[in-house]
């Protein structure tokens, strides 16, 4: 009776192993034919020849980019690489990888788009951070205010100049929202009493775009043509002369 008992157990155990088996086998099969289909390039994966060059793996992470901007790639396929570009850019330790995925991401015109590259914002490499801002500036395009705030914001709270530059560029576009364009103009106005050079340089060449004046380099007359705007002087500065305009050619020294 104990014997029968046994081999009763015994094989209720090996039967649920073979189920298990079974399940787990089906389940990769699935996962696998489910990947197939999901995208026409491979995922992020070390399976892939040559993956482990950064080449090829600079051409992948491009090729996706290109193939989610082509118009006749439907939504679905966009969808799933731009997810599988966003994984790329989440898990590589490798700075450049990552301002790769970033650019690649920054051609699909996907719906979470935005969100994800206003999070690329954190990344603690400047350079990827300025390919963020670049893409954000594009879809901004003098339009979108909440992604104006955004370029403003790393104005102000971005540690490297670099970025702090390209964000004066990208913001250096003059919009049909006279509001969103006193806004803009005030707070790039800030930048004119900067410590670093090129960022007070960066900052009157988007205010000439932005306002239409042509001060050129003269920052005394863009700081108080800034300052009118602000309703601390009446006074408007003149625009530059047709003489002040030629350029200026520096002759050698004669002995």
């Amino acid at each position: 009776m104990q014997k029968k008992s046994f081999l009763t157990s015994t094989s209720i155990i090996i039967l649920i192993m073979i189920l298990i088996l079974s399940a787990g086998l089906s389940c990769r099969s699935t996962d696998i034919e489910f990947l197939a289909k999901m995208s026409i390039l491979p995922a992020h994966s070390d399976e892939i020849p040559g993956l482990d060059s950064p080449h090829e793996r600079r051409k992948l992470i491009r090729e996706k980019g290109i193939e989610g901007a082509k118009k006749n790639t439907p939504d679905s396929e966009r969808e799933i690489l731009f997810a599988q570009l966003w994984e790329e850019y989440t898990t590589s330790p490798d700075s450049n990888m990552r301002r790769e995925a970033v650019d690649a991401m920054a051609k699909i015109p996907y719906l979470g788009r935005e969100k994800c590259l206003v999070d690329v914002l954190k990344d603690e490499n400047a350079f990827v951070r300025i390919s963020a801002v670049e893409a954000l500036g594009k879809i901004y395009n003098g339009e979108k205010e909440s992604l104006a705030d955004v370029l403003l914001n790393r104005i102000k709270l971005d540690t490297d100049n670099d970025v702090r530059i390209v964000a004066i560029r990208e913001l250096g576009k003059k919009t049909a929202d006279t509001q969103l364009n006193r806004k803009i103009t005030l707070a790039i106005g800030d930048s004119l009493y900067d410590k670093v050079l090129a960022v007070r340089y960066e900052a009157m060449e988007s205010l000439g775009k932005i306002c239409g004046k042509d001060y050129g380099k003269d920052i005394n007359r863009w700081v108080k043509y800034v300052q009118n705007i602000k309703g601390e002087t009446t006074e408007i500065p003149k625009e530059r002369t047709w003489a002040e305009k030629l350029p200026v050619i520096h002759l050698p020294m004669l002995k």
